[in-house]
């Protein structure tokens, strides 16, 4: 099993240049690449009354691409192998659920998202991921 490095990703301007600091990273180490996005789960009642399933699960899938598609133009002048994962749920608990699978041996993520919380210096997910996971992280400002 390959040696891999997680790297949250949501095409933020702060995943861009956590991105920008795991390629080279991994290219050097011989690493693979694990870019995730987490799509927030808006099945609750309060959604439900005024969209439907589907269209959340389009917006889903749609926000996904549009982040996958931002990280491979930066892939593309580089050598790495890579994998895509979209993920359903609370970032900071599917990025600590994902960096317990597959060897990954480095956390590498930017300091906020384009979430609805933003912290004084680290967002809520970067600072949650760095209290509760075992495995190192590098957080890229």
């Amino acid at each position: 099993m390959n040696k891999k490095i997680l790297v949250p990703f949501d095409a933020s301007p702060s995943s861009i240049r956590a991105l920008q600091y795991a390629v080279p990273f991994a290219e050097e180490v011989g690493y693979e690449l694990i870019i995730l996005n987490v799509q927030f789960d808006y099945n609750t009642r309060n959604v439900r009354k005024f969209t439907g399933q589907n269209q959340v699960k389009q917006y889903q899938e749609e926000a996904a691409r549009q982040s996958f598609e931002a990280a491979e133009e930066f892939l593309a002048g580089h050598d790495v192998p890579h994998t895509f994962r979209k993920r359903i749920g609370i970032p900071d608990q599917v990025i600590l659920e994902e960096s317990a699978n597959d060897d990954v041996r480095l956390i590498v993520m930017g300091t906020r998202g384009v979430g609805r919380v933003k912290g004084a210096i680290l967002g809520s997910v970067s600072y949650n991921v760095l209290q509760s996971t075992e495995v190192p992280v590098t957080i890229v400002p």
